[in-house]
């Protein structure tokens, strides 16, 4: 195929949750586009054999353009064939399994320069079962984990659920994941357009919108979900940043404690810097891209969210506060 980035989207969910007749709905819903398909078991794919017309080296061909491959090794080897083949594809979909972390197929696409001059992430999908999922978050981490790592949100089989059950559960989910975007279905059937051009880590979308409150440094204080350890911490700060001591700062946090950092996201306003910073991390290392130019007349102040497992608030802010330039005003 001729060289090009191709985007790349992540559906992950818990068992049960519909992954599989949303991948069909896909394909379904956009005849012209080229998926390319990374499955763990071509068993779980069930797309119709009538479609497959051949196959090769764990790739299969349909007969409606798209080419379905076997993830059973290494993904960075998956990756090669589909980049060195003569293969012709316009997007990129891997379907995890309903037990798996999707952070770590996520982190290579973040983190792995030789990934991105052929792919970019475009965003994690996470479909959520309704009917299931207060009962199995904070039973099954992988429930947990694949809310909070998600760009986007599907809530699946809402029939039968009042809206007052359905406004609760999204109160208890937008308390793991504040960040993502979020839409309603049965089975599986949503515009397939909201979750094929997320943009995610496209500084065109970090302007992400929090529930801000009139103190300075705390927003969205965590609710005592019982259902879960997870918990988003989210600040506003109007001082600016010294970026060697936050990249240092975040760099030695996720280093020592990464197991809890499950997100990363902000965007960050820094001494002598005319643009935004936006930073970026996904159980790693943080990527820091430049974002737009501040503006004259616009307030320029820091917003980042951390998601991850038991963060007190407290270290957190404490250790921001130590990375502000502020800091280092009558400092020798």
């Amino acid at each position: 195929m001729a060289f090009k980035s191709v985007p790349v989207t992540i559906l992950t969910g818990f068992l049960g949750s519909g992954k599989t007749s949303l991948l069909n709905h896909i394909i379904k819903e956009n005849p012209n586009t080229k998926f390319a398909i990374i499955e763990n078991e071509f068993g779980e794919i069930n797309i119709d054999s009538e479609l497959v017309i051949k196959t090769d080296e764990n790739i299969f061909e349909l007969s409606n353009g798209c080419i379905c491959c076997s993830l059973n090794g290494d993904l960075f080897e998956v990756l090669n064939k589909l980049v060195t083949g003569k293969y012709d594809y316009d997007h990129l979909i891997i379907e995890t399994t309903g037990i798996a972390d999707p952070s770590a197929v996520a982190s290579i696409f973040l983190t792995d320069y030789n990934v991105q001059t052929a792919f970019k992430l475009d965003g994690t999908v996470c479909l959520v079962d309704t009917q299931e999922v207060l009962n199995v978050l904070g039973v099954e981490i992988e429930a947990n984990q694949q809310i909070a790592y998600a760009d986007y949100i599907l809530f699946n089989k809402c029939n039968g659920l009042t809206e007052d059950e359905l406004n609760h559960i999204t109160h208890v989910i937008k308390g793991v994941n504040p960040l993502a975007k979020t839409s309603f279905s049965n089975y599986a059937e949503v515009d397939t357009s909201k979750i094929l051009n997320i943009n995610a880590y496209q500084k065109e979308q970090t302007s992400f919108k929090l529930l801000f409150n009139n103190e300075s440094t705390s927003i969205l204080k965590p609710a005592a979900h019982k259902h879960h350890e997870i918990v988003s911490q989210s600040f506003i700060i109007k001082e600016t940043f010294d970026l060697l001591k936050l990249r240092h700062y975040l760099t030695v946090a996720l280093m020592i404690q990464g197991a809890f950092f499950y997100r990363i996201k902000g965007i960050l306003n820094i001494e002598g810097l005319q643009k935004r910073l936006i930073i970026q991390s996904v159980k790693g290392a943080p990527v820091f891209t430049d974002g737009e130019e501040w503006q004259e007349d616009e307030i320029r102040e820091s917003k980042i969210v951390f998601i991850g497992k038991n963060l007190g608030r407290e270290i957190l802010e404490k250790g921001l506060k130590q990375c502000l330039y502020s800091s280092n005003i009558g400092k020798k």
